[in-house]
């Protein structure tokens, strides 16, 4: 059995130039060897060559060492209103349930009424 020399990676963090990650990242994807042959010639981890790939495919470049994440203020529209056109009748309600089930009551209903309705629409 042969066994492989344990390769110590540094402990400290160093900077890589984005020629540099292109480089180590076309040695990587050689399919005569292995992502973890290249980290341990390179003495890094793995984990960090993977993260240079994805963020190469993404289109972004890789992380910089102190670089600070940035945030872009975003403004949506608000959802399209499913609130129907039709007025209620004052003091009336309307009730919606999952499945598109509606339901409407006017003003002075029975409570015990209402609730036997809700139960047929959801099927209990």
């Amino acid at each position: 059995m042969t066994s492989t020399p344990h390769i110590v990676v540094a402990g400290t963090r160093r900077t890589w130039s984005p020629e540099r990650k292109r480089a180590i990242l076309a040695e990587a994807d050689d399919p005569a060897t292995t992502a973890s042959e290249v980290a341990r010639r390179h003495g890094l981890h793995a984990s960090l060559l993977f993260r240079w790939r994805r963020a190469l495919r993404a289109g972004a470049p890789a992380p910089m060492a102190g670089s600070r994440p940035r945030f872009i203020p975003l403004g949506l529209q608000a959802p399209p209103s499913s609130v129907r056109d039709e007025p209620l009748h004052p003091g009336g309600i309307e009730i919606e349930l999952a499945g598109d089930h509606r339901g409407r009551a006017e003003a002075g209903a029975e409570v015990a009424l209402l609730q036997g309705v809700i139960a047929a629409l959801l099927g209990r």
